[in-house]
Order: structure tokens, then sequence, then C-alpha cells
């Protein structure tokens, strides 16, 4: 999941300051000590909003009572609220309350929130009053999907409904508005029966692979966070590599071909071995004669530069990542500003590609891998701005 921000960590402390009247069926989040400006919230429960007729308070949108721990009062609001409207809400990043409030109140709300989960979302957060809403749900979905600036088409609401994700991050919403907002994308996406974050995140970065055998498997596999991640990262090294090598259309069509991510990675292996026989011929111009063992023996735990063609050849067989088709970028004849980092810790090897050009030290860096391609945790990213930030 993302990494929990100042403010998340203040409001999951409010679980602290709840308080439930049984009677009047009334949660009481007390923020006045937290967040001053809010003041006292008050919500009232899963029950009584399905009966209650008076207009949907205006919530703080950064409230996440999905997310908070389950203890002391705030259980006993809870426990009303069936579990799946608890997943559904604890989904999105924002406007939970109103969401579990709009679902509670108008059942058609609620049969969209099964169904159509970002859809219901992005209409509850939207500018519309409530009454708008409220005339909205009389009418099409594809109704409801122009209103809040998506195609107003039978094909976004089938997407839509084919959407299973586990969390929505930033990062896939702008994902799910680039294939919404691609006519071509979406066509693609139709005759996928479902679209996981995976098979999402691969039809935002690589539409060319839509319906390729790859999608399709990754469309039915469970994922999480990570596994987005390093999939995006995987293929963007491996076609990299290919445009690099010069390789064929037939032999990059390969990747669409694959059944598993492994199979990509093997695939990148193998290229990573054409890549090593080049600069062994002499094709890469550089030469073999600085070991493995040698680069090993010279790393430490702060990240140092290689400021030879044999140190990036013998990370890039040692980390099996092609580092050394950016040697040319980094020469110093042709005076670019890539530079090469490398360190060794207790989980093995790192690299990491930076511009030095670019300021602040975070946005500099280009790109950061393990052994066989891992991607950095917070320590190794860490590691490397603190070291930069003495250079």
């Amino acid at each position: 999941m993302d990494v929990l921000t100042q403010q998340d960590r203040w409001q999951q402390q409010l679980v602290r300051h709840c308080y439930w009247d049984d009677v009047e069926q009334l949660l009481y989040i007390d923020a006045r000590r937290i967040f001053p400006k809010i003041g006292v919230v008050n919500v009232i429960g899963w029950d009584a909003m399905m009966l209650n007729n008076e207009p949907i308070p205006r919530y703080p949108s950064f409230f996440k009572p999905m997310a908070w721990a389950k203890q002391g009062a705030f259980v006993d609001w809870l426990k009303q609220i069936p579990k799946w409207v608890q997943d559904s809400c604890r989904l999105f990043p924002s406007h939970q309350l109103t969401l579990l409030h709009y679902a509670g109140k108008y059942p058609q709300i609620l049969e969209l929130l099964d169904h159509a989960p970002m859809l219901a979302w992005q209409l509850v957060k939207s500018d519309l009053q409530e009454a708008e809403i409220v005339a909205l749900l009389a009418g099409k979905r594809t109704q409801i999907a122009a209103s809040v600036g998506w195609p107003g088409k039978a094909q976004t609401i089938k997407f839509l409904t084919n959407l299973r994700l586990r969390w929505v991050s930033p990062e896939i919403v702008e994902q799910v508005e680039a294939c919404l907002l691609d006519e071509q994308r979406l066509k693609a996406l139709q005759d996928l029966p479902r679209v996981n974050s995976m098979a999402l995140s691969l039809a935002a970065r690589f539409p060319h692979l839509i319906g390729s055998r790859l999608h399709k498997t990754l469309a039915q596999l469970p994922c999480r966070p990570m596994q987005c991640q390093s999939m995006v990262a995987m293929l963007e090294d491996a076609y990299r590599l290919a445009d690099f090598l010069g390789l064929a259309s037939g032999e990059q069509d390969k990747i669409g071909g694959c059944r598993y991510l492994v199979e990509v990675e093997k695939l990148y292996q193998q290229w990573i071995l054409v890549l090593l026989d080049q600069a062994d011929n002499g094709h890469v111009d550089s030469c073999l004669d600085f070991s493995i063992d040698e680069l090993q023996n010279q790393l430490t735990s702060t990240p140092q530069v290689l400021h030879q063609k044999q140190q990036w050849l013998a990370l890039t067989e040692l980390q099996q990542h092609a580092w050394l088709m950016h040697w040319q970028k980094s020469s110093r004849e042709s005076k670019a500003t890539l530079q090469l980092l490398a360190w060794q810790d207790e989980q093995g090897v790192w690299g990491a590609l930076l511009d030095t050009k670019v300021l602040p030290v975070e946005q500099a860096v280009i790109k950061v891998r393990g052994l066989n391609n891992v991607l950095p945790s917070a320590q190794q990213l860490t590691q490397l701005h603190l070291s930069r930030l003495k250079a």
C-alpha cells in the first residue's frame, strides 16, 4: 500500500477520540486536539443512514475511518456496516465517509458501489450537489459517467464493471482515466472479463500489449502494489534493451507472447547475454578485464560512483541488469550527466542511475535495481539520498 503521510498518522489517532451515542445512533469524532479547524464531526450510524432524510453533511474528505484501528466506541459504530461495504469504501484514498453515507441513504449508490465502485466514488466526490446526484440516479449509468467527465457510453460502464482493484491510489486513478479517455485502449479492453491492477497498469503504460497472452494471464492473477511496480519496471527494462540492441519487431513481440512475468525475465536475461557478447566482441567498446569479484570487493554500504566502463560491465553481469547500455550517454566525451552508483547491504548489491543535472536529489534518480532486477525499498532509497546530500 501507499506510504502513510503525516496527516494519515495523525488522523488514525482519532479512533481514540470517538464517542458513540447508542440512543441517538450518533458517532462523535472529536478532532479538536488533532485538527482544531475541523472540530467535532458527527456521523450517524449505518441503520440511521438508511432511514434519515436529512442532507448528507460535508465530511472531511481526507478522513479514512475504514483504515482506523478497530477499538473503543468506534467499533460500536462500525459493526452496523456490512463487511463488503466497509471493504469497498476502504479502497479509496478520500471521501470514505461521504461514499458510505450516500451508499447507506440511496440504494442506487449502494448497487453502484457493488458493481462499479470507481464510478460511485467519482460521483460522490464530484462538485455535484446532492439533489443533482439524486437526479442522475434516475437515469442511466452512462449519464453518470458523463457527469464526472468520462465517456458516456456502454464501453465505459463495462470497463468499470470489470475492474477488480484491491486499492486505489492517485496513480491508479490516472491509469483508469488513461484507459477511459483513449478510445483505442477502451475498445481493446472490452474483451477482458476481469481487469485487475496489473492488467490496468499494463494497459495504461503498454497499450500495444492489450489483449496479448501476457495481458490476459496477468488479468487473472491476484496482485499487490509492489507487483505492479515490478511488472512495469520489468517491461520498461525489456523494451529499452530490445531497442538498444536493435532487435527486430518479431523478437520484441515475444514479450507479449509470454504467459508469466518470469518468462519476460528469462527473455530479458537472454538479451543481457547478447549485450555482454557484444561487449566481449568489442561492439560496445569495452573490455572484460574487470571481474565481478573485484567489483564486489570495492563496494561498501556507501553508494559510490562507477567511473570505468569495465565497472559498468561487471555490475551489468552481476545484477543481470543492462546498465551498460547507458554508458555511451555517460561518457565524458559527450558531456552527458548520467552517473551509475553502486553499493551493497545485507540484501545484496544495488545500482542506481542518476542524472546529475536534476535537482532535488530525489528527482535525479532515474532507476534503482538490486540483484535480479529487484526494486528498492525505502531503506535503499534513503541510503542513496543521504549519500548524495553528503556528496
